[in-house]
């Protein structure tokens, strides 16, 4: 055996695995077909549960210099804001960095790219453009758009939703936030987090129809459609080019099975919306690395297993938070309600995060999000 786990992928999700795995004694190769750094279209929020489990395999970000993130605040222009303190530090991670910094801690090799895969009873053989790699177990965190997803037959018809994503980076010296802002427009919403001291992400979250306009270059839409929501960076560079992201609504038929395993956004992602996507990948992690350390033989039905808790979690606040933000009007109640009832918006957080289980919801939350 080339290693007992070999993953393919060496984003924040793959590289937290690996280092799971290997704090475990489970030896694990990485790879990935990128040379890094490299950059991607995301939220580039870490949510304080996917914090704690890369502090602990050793991953500081604080001292790594990433900002730190206190809370979210949804916002109507001119009509109101609620926001809520997360349960613990959440850090604004710029992707072009942070995946490089996880990639070179996990000892990724590459640039590998993977060909073909075949399980076998005692193995899976995966062929590379580096040559034969032979593991016991093979995790693929290979991302939305998964090849190793596709080439298994676990493929969904197609995606869920007609939601994509614009997403740029703004020079902003000295801003001082620390919150993620959501700012509701007409049938598109914005998404504000820090990158850096003097720089902010800003990505703009819609339909397709809502994100092209006949005779406007998709710069001049993002631009106006930034502009609409924070005037204030009406002046403000964009940092590089824009980049897309979306349809979004992906999930795997399966997301184990023959030695194989999806992680991350590769067994499913749905919406960017609230942000939680790449915490919830590490959560996956880290609970496979323990089942794969403990029951190798028994780690496929416990994870797919895990999976179905944590997607119905998921799919539930992602829902709540799409219902709270589907209409001016639909927003205005829910604003109104949560001012009254802040409770309701800092427990929506902490189920969104993993730190409480669906339980924690009340039936006054549902009325706070309609207004009442």
């Amino acid at each position: 055996m080339d290693a007992e786990v070999l993953v393919v992928g060496a984003g924040p999700v793959g590289s937290a695995l690996t280092l799971m795995l290997r704090a475990l004694g489970v030896r694990t190769m990485l790879v990935d077909r990128a040379t890094f750094p490299r950059d991607k279209a995301c939220g580039e929020g870490l949510m304080p549960g996917g914090v704690r489990l890369l502090a602990e395999v050793g991953v500081d970000l604080a001292g790594l210099g990433f900002p730190r993130i206190d809370g979210v605040r949804y916002r109507l222009p001119h009509r109101g804001w609620v926001s809520a303190a997360f349960s613990g530090p959440a850090f604004g991670v710029r992707r072009v960095r942070f995946d490089a910094v996880l990639a070179e801690l996990a000892g990724a090799e590459g640039p590998t790219a993977v060909s073909t895969i075949s399980p076998r009873r005692d193995s899976v053989v995966v062929e590379t453009d580096r040559g034969r790699l032979r593991c016991a177990t093979l995790v693929a965190a290979d991302g939305m758009r998964s090849p190793i997803r596709r080439a298994m037959g676990w493929e969904q018809d197609g995606p869920a939703c007609d939601r994509y994503g614009m997403v740029g980076h703004l020079e902003a010296p000295r801003h001082g936030r620390s919150e993620i802002e959501v700012t509701l427009l007409e049938g598109v919403e914005t998404y504000l987090a820090p990158a850096g001291p003097d720089e902010l992400l800003v990505a703009v979250l819609g339909a397709r129809s809502r994100l092209h306009a006949e005779g406007t270059t998709t710069k001049e839409l993002y631009r106006r459609l930034v502009d609409d929501a924070h005037p204030e960076l009406a002046a403000a560079r964009l940092n590089g080019g824009l980049r897309g992201a979306g349809p979004f609504g992906i999930r795997a038929r399966r997301v184990a099975g023959a030695r194989v395993f999806l992680c991350g956004d590769a067994a499913g992602f749905i919406d960017p919306l609230t942000g939680e996507a790449m915490s919830s990948g590490i959560e996956q992690a880290d609970f496979l690395a323990r089942q794969l350390a403990r029951d190798p033989h028994g780690a496929a039905p416990a994870y797919a297993r895990y999976f179905a808790a944590q997607w119905r979690r998921r799919r539930l606040m992602t829902g709540l938070a799409r219902a709270m933000t589907g209409s001016p009007r639909a927003a205005q109640r829910a604003l109104r309600g949560i001012s009254r009832h802040p409770q309701t918006l800092e427990r929506m957080l902490q189920i969104a995060d993993g730190s409480r289980g669906l339980s924690a919801l009340r039936p006054a939350d549902g009325a706070a999000l309609a207004g009442w």
